[in-house]
């Protein structure tokens, strides 16, 4: 065994080789058991998890909290399809007028999520939070495991990770962040993670030390599935494995094709739940979630700086070798600059810029542990003492703050349950246009079809998103508003619409003129100053019957462009027009019986995706496209008619799986050479 030498933190460690690049060294394997001290970081690590568990106990037990202005709903109610549909995930009927699965979110969170339900027996929304307790608890354990193993040094180590669970840079550096006017001494972590719901978020933060140790290692296959895990957890994530992986290479001098290969190979094994097509999606939609990303001189010049004092960092750090200290001084000026720059300098390097708030946490603490490493050995005690007074009275701070965030609620008792159980009993099965922060709720219990809910990047129809903000917005006046959202409400196929009043507990009150459908429609519930009011249509059903030439042709230009959404709406108000039955056999597969001629057309109120086909006695019907973004059937029946509409794997799903499969097969033949390498430099027992 090699003998011990002197890192760059101050630390004895072993020499060994690493695999990025062949030639650099890294620290001693945590669990060696040449060491008398390998006890160390998993008695560190337990003392990690119960200290952030002592900060947000609640949250192991409690189905519901007082976050239920966020997206945390929309969340639980993607593990609860996951946990009773598991057998059918093609299709996601609940949100945004219907959509692929894959257009839902990425699957990780909602699939722990399910699981925990389904082996604890407990409700969803409990197990989906307990699985929440566990990522938020877990993420300074896989940091400080990571720095750990590369460095050796506990002081560095322990030092990042308790202020990680301790500290919040981000509110510190930047005052628009600070939850309170004392905001620097707020769990930022946790007041993401609870206020805002940015629960994929954390779970990709808390798995990006495992791809990152595995890169560094050269273990490449457990690199791959540690990458697509993270990827299928969170869009940030894959912005944060290119930056960290490639501090990686930067740090350790080399291996950029091994990186890439890992990259392409994690991509393939994860792309049946991130195709090109969505990729394209989330790229074009992300700009404009926070302001929209103008190239100009402006920008130019600072990704161009950006650029140049990466450059100059990586130059003057070449002293530090491949070590955590260098590794942390690379990653920590992207992961700064890009909420700094949007925050401080209305500066926009990647899409949602103000996203990156829990990355600067993290890479800050990593800094903040290599400078604690330094610190001379007679200010050691000194500083200990500093730390140990200081951190359980932050932790007290802390456990206070969370306490505060982490409030029970009685969920039967809020005025979003009772509009959703409302809407559930007088409309079962029905569209319904769900507004505010209620919109959240209804699928945790209920599989409500809405118009609304979910994430807007990744929804598959623009011209959805567009009805769902022209309701919203309505128009110069009341009456104009009425008049404009009626047909778009009309047109999507919805039967009824939630209106919160200006006294409602809803969090949002999005309706511009909410008094504008008094006396208008019919009002079907009202309770407190929330009202459901009913759009009277000829039929409950998702399937119109109108003319061909009735379907909308002309993709509207803004909301307010109605004028081919006019002869549509009226075409399915005709009383001549016969009704058609929608009957649904699984969440992707349904029937349609009806009666009509040649020269009608069937419109389907769900978006048209490139998987949707459709049968009449097993002859394929042409499935398109109309105006906005609607499926649009032309059977050619001439009388009675039974159409099968279908959802399945598109061309592009179908090579992305076998893509994905190829993947599979290229891990687990580099698994089992790897065994059998093992195997054959086992010595023969002696006779």
């Amino acid at each position: 065994m090699d003998g011990p030498t002197q890192t760059s933190l101050g630390e004895s460690t072993s020499a060994a080789t690493v695999a990025i690049p062949e030639s650099a060294q890294r620290g001693p394997s945590v669990i060696s058991p040449m060491t008398p001290k390998r006890w160390w970081p998993w008695a560190a690590a337990g003392f990690l998890f119960l200290l952030n568990a002592y900060i947000c106990r609640e949250l192991f037990t409690a189905p519901f909290v007082r976050n239920l202005s966020s997206n945390d709903g929309a969340f639980i109610a993607f593990s609860r399809f996951y946990r009773d549909h598991f057998r059918d995930l093609n299709w996601f009927p609940w949100f945004n007028a219907g959509m692929p699965i894959e257009n839902a979110y990425q699957p990780l969170l909602p699939t722990l999520g399910a699981l925990a339900s389904v082996i604890s027996g407990w409700p969803i929304a409990r197990a989906f939070h307990f699985v929440l307790a566990m990522v938020y608890c877990l993420g300074p354990v896989t940091l400080f495991l990571f720095a750990w193993e590369w460095s050796g040094s506990i002081v560095a180590s322990l030092g990042a990770a308790l202020a990680y669970s301790l500290v919040s840079p981000g509110e510190m550096a930047i005052p628009v962040l600070r939850v309170l006017d004392n905001g620097h001494w707020v769990p930022l972590r946790l007041y993401n993670l609870v206020h805002y719901a940015e629960d994929p978020h954390n779970l990709a933060l808390t798995l990006l030390p495992l791809p990152l140790y595995c890169l560094r290692r050269g273990k490449w296959a457990a690199a791959v599935v540690s990458c697509a895990a993270v990827v299928m957890s969170n869009a940030f994530g894959a912005v944060d494995l290119v930056i960290g992986g490639l501090c990686i290479v930067l740090a350790t001098g080399g291996g950029f094709q091994r990186l890439a290969g890992v990259g392409l190979l994690a991509y393939l094994w994860a792309c049946p739940w991130l195709p090109p097509s969505l990729i394209e999606l989330i790229g074009k939609d992300q700009w404009g979630a926070r302001g929209l990303f103008q190239a100009g001189p402006k920008a130019w010049l600072g990704i161009l700086a950006t650029v140049g004092l990466f450059g100059a960092i990586w130059w003057a750090t070449r002293r530090l070798g491949p070590s955590l200290e260098r590794f942390s001084l690379l990653f920590v000026f992207p992961m700064m600059l890009i909420p700094a720059g949007f925050f401080l300098g209305g500066l926009t390097l990647v899409p949602q810029a103000n996203r990156y708030q829990l990355e600067l946490e993290m890479a800050v603490c990593l800094v903040l542990g290599c400078l604690a490493a330094r610190v001379p050995r007679r200010l050691a005690v000194a500083g200990l003492a500093v730390v140990i007074l200081g951190g359980g009275w932050q932790a007290k701070v802390f456990r206070h703050a969370a306490r505060g965030m982490l409030q029970p609620v009685e969920i039967t008792g809020t005025i979003q349950y009772k509009t959703c159980a409302a809407v559930d009993g007088l409309l079962p099965g029905q569209r319904v246009m769900v507004s505010g922060d209620t919109e959240f709720i209804c699928n945790i219990f209920w599989d409500i079809p809405q118009l609304s809910s979910g994430h807007a990047p990744s929804a598959p129809n623009f011209m959805q998103q567009v009805a769902v903000y022209q309701t919203y917005v309505g128009g110069e006046s009341a009456r104009q508003a009425t008049e404009i959202s009626l047909l778009w409400l009309k047109a999507f196929g919805a039967q009824a619409i939630t209106v919160p009043g200006e006294k409602s507990r809803e969090f949002y009150h999005p309706l511009v003129f909410p008094q504008r459908y008094d006396g208008v429609l019919p009002v079907l519930w009202h309770d407190e100053d929330d009202t459901i009011f009913g759009i009277p249509q000829r039929s409950p059903s998702l399937v119109r019957v109108v003319p061909q030439t009735a379907l909308v042709a002309r993709t509207p230009i803004h909301g307010l462009d109605v004028e081919s959404l006019r002869p549509f709406v009226e075409a399915l108000e005709d009383q001549a027009m016969p009704t058609a039955d929608l009957v649904w056999e699984s969440e992707s597969k349904a029937w349609i019986r009806t009666s009509i001629s040649s020269s009608q057309a069937l419109s389907v109120a769900m978006n048209w995706a490139p998987g949707w086909r459709a049968t009449v006695s097993g002859k394929p019907v042409p499935v398109r496209k109309d105006g906005i973004g609607l499926i649009a059937l032309a059977p050619g029946c001439n009388g009675p008619c039974k159409v099968e509409l279908e959802y399945g794997p598109s061309r592009e799903s179908w090579i992305c799986r076998v893509l994905s499969g190829l993947a599979t097969l290229a891990l687990a033949a580099h698994g089992i050479s790897a065994v059998v390498r093992r195997g054959s430099r086992l010595q023969p027992l002696p006779r």
